[in-house]
């Protein structure tokens, strides 16, 4: 051998050198990323001056969570292009990242000032309410009474108002004949629905609400134990103020299994649209 084998460095001296365990150089020599120059008869591994050169790119690459495929690629491919091929995909893979957490703090925050509102509703209040255009997202169920097909609607529902990586970040509420409710008379829902924003093709799952007067209130309990007192509340509030209902029962839970196991502290919303009977009440 030409040179001295003090011009080498043993496995253990080269992982000192990049604050790496020895064993780490044992992986890459077993995947055949980066293997010793020689191995002693007494078995201990020796580098020369250009494997401490191909570790330094190795570590440093690894730093920026770069794959070691990508990595082991690279070394036999060396070149500015490939380089900067490299380095544009990574940062390709933060953008995706950072904007995948965007989303996160985004629903987060939603969430967040959900809770806060809940915190602060008065309940048993009706009030009325000037509300811009909104978009709601529908399943239809009149043609499912009770039971599991309710359910499996409800699922296929939420698969469709999120995707995959959207977080549930919105309950699901209900829409309920709007003539039975206010008779008291016992409903079934007419379909789910769930709040969007501006979607880029409208069809005939969504529904817009009109910007206008809407009729509001909060209750606390289930919906199913609470309508028929409810309903009688709101049909003697329109009577006093001739207050003439133009749309469906809305009915939004705030306060669900998500938040409590006592279904008597669940918080729901129902809303109406309306409009004064008598005009000139404006």
């Amino acid at each position: 051998m030409s040179k001295s084998i003090e011009d080498f460095f043993t496995a253990g001296e080269l992982a000192t050198l990049f604050n790496i365990p020895k064993q780490t150089l044992l992986y890459y020599d077993r995947i055949g990323l980066l293997s010793p120059e020689f191995i002693a008869e007494n078995g201990y591994r020796h580098y020369s001056l250009t494997q401490y050169l191909i570790l330094e790119i190795i570590v440093n690459l690894r730093k920026l969570d770069i794959p070691i495929s990508q990595i082991k690629d690279y070394l036999n491919h060396k070149s500015s292009d490939k380089f900067n091929e490299l380095i544009h995909k990574k940062s390709c893979e933060c953008d995706e990242i950072i904007n995948k957490h965007i989303k996160i703090k985004h629903s987060l925050a939603f969430v967040d000032k959900l809770l806060s509102n809940i915190e602060n509703l008065a309940l048993n209040q009706i009030t009325l309410e000037h509300q811009s255009e909104q978009i709601i997202f529908i399943s239809d169920l009149s043609s499912v009474a009770v039971g599991k097909k309710r359910l499996e609607i409800m699922a296929k529902h939420n698969q469709k108002a999120f995707n995959k990586q959207h977080f549930k970040e919105k309950a699901v509420g209900w829409i309920v004949d709007q003539k039975k409710f206010l008779m008291g008379k016992k409903s079934y829902s007419l379909a789910f629905f769930t709040t969007v924003g501006h979607p880029q093709n409208i069809n005939k799952n969504h529904m817009i609400l009109p910007e206008g007067l809407y009729l509001n209130i909060f209750f606390k309990g289930t919906y199913h134990k609470n309508s028929k007192s409810i309903s009688k509340k709101i049909a003697s509030f329109l009577n006093s103020n001739e207050l003439q209902p133009l749309s469906n029962i809305y009915v939004m839970p705030l306060k669900n299994h998500w938040l409590t196991s006592d279904p008597d502290e669940y918080i729901n919303k129902i809303s109406l649209q309306v409009t004064y009977i008598n005009q000139e009440t404006l």
